[in-house]
């Protein structure tokens, strides 16, 4: 029968490996290690995990936001697939013991490096395919060319045409520049917020745009402010924050006639 991991029992887990609980927490727990092997294997696992990432990391993958990738992580490193990779650490665990009195102390010290190297590998990879995944999401979304343009030859010029013009040369600060100096009694000053915002992401400066989207779903027109959410989310999955993308996704399909109601829908059922 599986073991259940409760909320309890995780923790116990955590403080045993952090050395938090108390004597008699610990006596007790060893001596429940001693007649459960499935719990053996558990904290193994998340021995591997502490060891492998670092004290530092490990607290770090604890905080709300990384939890949900660590339980899919681990849930991975349990299933049928990857259960080869803890045998194939204690198998190379106990030859190295073996062979302690056969081997040099170098050439035993290399090997132990080779196989923390694969493990280390794994796991960057494993987490790195998790993060980009995020970014993908906001790259395949976000298109900026779908602007739409009010420049028009002959025109008199201001500060907006200025900062299109800029915008379209790809001189973003230039054309921050301008939009700055739009005021909000200009007839296309929301669309400055969106060709702002759009400059300071294509600077990757995340909090200035989100600040600059923020901005314009506060506008009274409520397709605008819906484009101001839109846009918050996409920053927001750039920079991996999906439960902050997720809140505002989940506004966003409220109505219909929001702005990408449907790709809001269909990029939500994904993230959750």
């Amino acid at each position: 029968m599986a073991i259940k991991l409760t909320e309890q029992l995780l923790a116990q887990i955590d403080g045993y490996l952090k050395d938090t609980l108390s004597t008699s927490e610990k006596e007790a727990f060893e001596k429940r290690l001693q007649n459960e092997p499935e719990l053996q294997e558990e904290v193994r696992l998340q021995q591997q995990l502490f060891d492998i990432l670092g004290k530092e990391e490990w607290h770090a993958v604890q905080r709300s936001e990384y939890k949900e990738r660590m339980n899919e992580l681990t849930s991975k490193l349990r299933s049928q697939e990857y259960q080869g990779l803890s045998a194939c650490i204690r198998n190379a665990e106990n030859a190295y013991l073996e062979e302690q009195t056969k081997v040099s102390p170098l050439r035993k010290y290399y090997r132990y490096i080779a196989l923390a190297a694969v493990i280390i590998v794994f796991f960057g990879i494993y987490f790195t395919q998790m993060n980009s995944s995020y970014r993908s999401y906001y790259e395949q979304y976000i298109n900026w060319s779908e602007l739409p343009s009010f420049v028009e030859k002959g025109q008199d010029q201001n500060n907006f045409s200025h900062g299109e013009t800029a915008f379209k040369q790809e001189n973003y600060k230039e054309a921050i520049t301008f939009f700055q100096q739009v005021t909000p009694s200009h007839e296309f000053y929301i669309h400055s917020l969106e060709y702002l915002g759009a400059a300071y992401d294509l600077l990757d400066e995340n909090d200035n745009a989100i600040t600059t989207f923020q901005k314009l779903a506060n506008v009274e027109d409520p397709y605008e402010r819906s484009k101001g959410n839109w846009y918050t989310a996409m920053i927001y999955l750039k920079m991996k924050n999906k439960d902050k993308a997720i809140g505002i996704l989940r506004e966003l399909v409220k109505d219909s006639e929001n702005y990408k109601y449907e790709k809001a829908r269909g990029l939500l059922k994904k993230l959750e």
